[in-house]
């Protein structure tokens, strides 16, 4: 079985037993969906293709909502598929639970907050390879 350190607020978390907290099965997955979108496309120099640029093309953006919505869950979709091909490679090499691992993306969903329209709420779908859906979302802000 593999793990993640679990990770709050971009922080290790320490567990009651005072060791690092651990993330596994679906918990993994939501937070390998996360740090995929949440890491800007081609901020790691070893892994260029790693992340996305959801942030860069939506915030700050007049572009229509329809328009934004669409480019924006196409990117997303990319980097979703490159989790995949990660978790493929991954599990050549040690045990990954079906649980842990993304098979499809069933839907992802933006919406632009009506009371500031820089914010925007992302919602994803994914079925794993145990055939459970798992949705996770975050939001996507201005940075200040």
């Amino acid at each position: 079985m593999s793990y993640d350190f679990r990770i709050l607020n971009g922080d290790l978390v320490i567990g009651a037993d005072g060791d690092i907290g651990k993330v596994e099965d679906t918990e993994k997955l939501i937070q390998e969906i996360l740090k995929m979108a949440h890491t800007p496309l081609g901020s790691n120099l070893f892994y260029p293709w790693y992340g996305s640029p959801i942030s860069k093309s939506l915030v700050g953006n007049a572009l229509d909502m329809e328009f934004l919505s669409t480019v924006a869950s196409s990117q997303l979709q990319t980097s979703l598929e490159n989790l995949q091909r990660l978790q493929q490679r991954q599990s050549l090499e040690q045990r990954v639970t079906p649980f842990e691992q993304l098979m499809a993306i069933k839907n992802i969903s933006i919406t632009r907050n009506q009371v500031d329209p820089r914010f925007f709420l992302v919602v994803i779908d994914v079925i794993t390879k145990a055939l459970s859906v798992v949705t996770t979302q975050f939001a996507v802000e201005p940075t200040l």
